[in-house]
């Protein structure tokens, strides 16, 4: 687990994008879809400050689940128990927040990382990375993978640390939605994030 902590979502996706180019990738071809379709944030989640500009939000908080954060205005934001769930108003990008496994940091983060990308096939994994949410530390997976009708899907697998149970925040997008648009808006839930 890295050491460093990036400011945003951002910064840990340029980051992330290094670590994808120094590997080897299956085909050029693949390479340069998935750099090119890479706009999901796992690879190209825009560098801190390449994206920029105030996004709208409002306050949500699940009481059960005992959080808050700053949901985007426009996207759709339900709860279910300690799960809220929000999604844009194109319903491209998904992400869900909600109480996670128990555990050491590591260990919680891998089994959700594993629990999330086990929806997919051919996926591909960019390593951990630690970072913080909010004043908490929180452990970072990405990947890329194909749904179940083979619709290329950038996910990431937040674990944010907590005694007794950590948080889990996961975000999917279509591999082709535009950066511009989805990485603003998700940057500010993750990291309005906190513990209530």
């Amino acid at each position: 687990m890295s050491a460093r902590y990036p400011p945003t979502i951002g910064a840990l996706m340029n980051t992330l994008i290094s670590r994808l180019r120094s590997r080897p990738v299956l085909s050029l071809i693949g390479a340069v879809a998935l750099l090119l379709a890479g706009v999901f944030g796992v690879i190209t989640w825009v560098s801190s400050g390449s994206v920029s500009g105030a996004v709208d939000t409002h306050q949500t908080v699940n009481t059960v689940g005992r959080y808050r954060f700053e949901a985007p205005t426009g996207w759709s934001t339900t709860q279910e128990g300690r799960t809220t769930t929000v999604v844009s108003p194109d319903q491209k990008t998904v992400i869900t927040l909600g109480v996670g496994r128990t555990g050491s940091l590591p260990v919680a983060g891998a089994l959700f990382f594993q629990q999330v990308a086990g929806n997919y096939h051919d996926v591909q994994v960019i390593p951990p990375e630690a970072k913080q949410v909010g004043s908490r530390p929180a452990l970072v997976y990405g990947g890329v993978g194909n749904n179940a009708q083979n619709t290329r899907i950038r996910f990431l697998a937040i674990t944010v640390q907590n005694s007794p149970s950590n948080y889990a925040i996961a975000v999917f997008t279509e591999a082709g939605s535009d950066p511009k648009v989805v990485l603003p808006p998700v940057d500010r839930v993750v990291e309005s994030f906190q513990v209530i």
